[in-house]
């Protein structure tokens, strides 16, 4: 298959969207001018369901739609468009949209290191044993997801962008900082580099034979998106790219992929079966990631179908997440109350290997949040939630129970209150 993808600009030419109005055409087009769009021929041809497209959960993971803005903002700047409008005006409209959706949660701005008084744009490091880091080469994707978090990294304009090429930076910081035992490559998506680019990067690294880095993983959409990387009959790359990861498992590092797979439909052609075989002949971990998202995935049924399908391939589920409060929020975020109903049911479906998911849980500013239950004061009747921090700026605050008030509509942390443990003595 040739690569062939898709972005705002040449969106029109997919074959397929021939099935689409054309008043459908030209939302995509005014919505697209906002939220990062790109598709490729893989995503098209192999995981939408083009006779039932406004249902199905890969286009709209892929397909900007109206309903993602909001009706003032699409309104706004729909007239600008068809109205001819200045560039300058237009441009001004998508940047204050953009503004509007948050383009950093978490305080990400906060994560940046500095060595010997230099900002590494190009890492975060929030954990004190894990740094993440964003080669420049590697920061964009085979296909943009509409709800993705860091859809910052794909707007030039925005400059918010993490990146940078410098890998000897990144192991003298490394080298200073003990706790570290893990690099993460992410972006973006690291895998859309070219096999001899990463080649640099993952030599210079083994090289350096830190001691203390143990563990190198990758976060990628790619098995998703383009298994293709992973495959040796399709091209030479796929061959080299497999080598590649080799040799990390070979120099006794841990190798660890976290795929993410937003639903069922993406883990069911042979295409993406063949490259999870190949990547575990590398000695590759593979771990599953994703977030609950309204209209794409929001039944306890895709989730518990999701980890059997994953647990059958010899892959691992790892987080269930609450949807970041960025992008497109609104139209795909749920109430925390709801998606922890939703893990209690797909989990008690799932068999004994999903039991290695944890979730449901929010990535704050703080840390990695994790709602452990639903608990009722018995002496009033209250509910609260429990929960801990799995991962948190101050490692010594993980994994302590605390509770906050229930509200069955809140989506985010921020919109609930601590409560003290004595105050359930009632």
């Amino acid at each position: 298959m040739k690569f062939i993808t898709y972005n705002q600009k040449n969106f029109r030419e997919i074959e397929y969207l021939r099935y689409l109005p054309e008043e459908e055409k030209t939302e995509i087009d005014i919505v697209s001018r906002v939220i990062p769009f790109k598709t490729n021929n893989y995503v098209v041809d192999y995981l939408i369901d083009w006779e039932n497209y406004k249902n199905d959960p890969i286009f709209i993971l892929n397909f900007p739609n109206r309903n993602m803005l909001t009706e003032e903002q699409y309104a706004q700047l729909s007239y600008a468009i068809q109205n001819a409008e200045s560039v300058a005006t237009v441009n001004q409209i998508i940047y204050d949209i953009r503004m509007e959706m948050n383009p950093h949660p978490a305080q990400q701005m906060t994560n940046v290191p500095m060595l010997d008084g230099e900002e590494l744009k190009g890492l975060q490091h929030k954990y004190r044993d894990v740094i993440l880091f964003f080669p420049s080469q590697g920061q964009t994707c085979h296909a943009h997801c509409t709800f993705c978090f860091r859809w910052p990294q794909f707007v030039k304009e925005l400059d918010l962008k993490f990146s940078m090429r410098e890998i000897d930076k990144v192991i003298a910081y490394i080298r200073k900082n003990e706790h570290i035992n893990e690099i993460l490559f992410t972006g973006g998506d690291p895998m859309v580099m070219d096999p001899g680019t990463l080649r640099k990067y993952i030599e210079a690294i083994i090289a350096a034979k830190i001691p203390h880095l143990t563990n190198i993983r990758f976060g990628t959409k790619s098995l998703s998106y383009w298994p293709f990387a992973f495959i040796p009959e399709y091209s030479d790359e796929g061959q080299e790219m497999l080598d590649t990861l080799k040799l990390i498992s070979n120099s006794g590092m841990h190798l660890a992929i976290m795929a993410h797979f937003n639903h069922p439909n993406e883990l069911k052609t042979e295409v993406l079966q063949q490259a999870i075989l190949n990547l575990k002949a590398c000695g590759a971990e593979i771990r599953t990631q994703a977030p609950v998202l309204k209209n794409i995935n929001d039944n306890s049924q895709d989730w518990a179908d999701m980890w059997k399908i994953q647990i059958g391939l010899g892959l691992i589920p790892y987080y269930m997440f609450i949807e970041r409060e960025t992008g497109p929020y609104e139209y795909f975020s749920l109430p925390i109350a709801e998606v922890y109903r939703m893990y209690q049911n797909a989990i008690r479906e799932s068999g004994s290997f999903a039991k290695t998911v944890t979730g449901p849980v929010m990535s704050a500013s703080k840390g990695k949040v994790h709602i452990m239950g639903i608990v009722k004061n018995p002496v009033n009747g209250d509910k609260y939630f429990m929960m801990q921090y799995v991962r948190h700026r101050d490692y010594t605050r993980t994994f302590k129970p605390f509770f906050m008030e229930f509200h069955d509509q809140a989506t985010w942390v921020d919109q609930l209150t601590e409560v003290p443990l004595f105050s359930f003595a009632g």
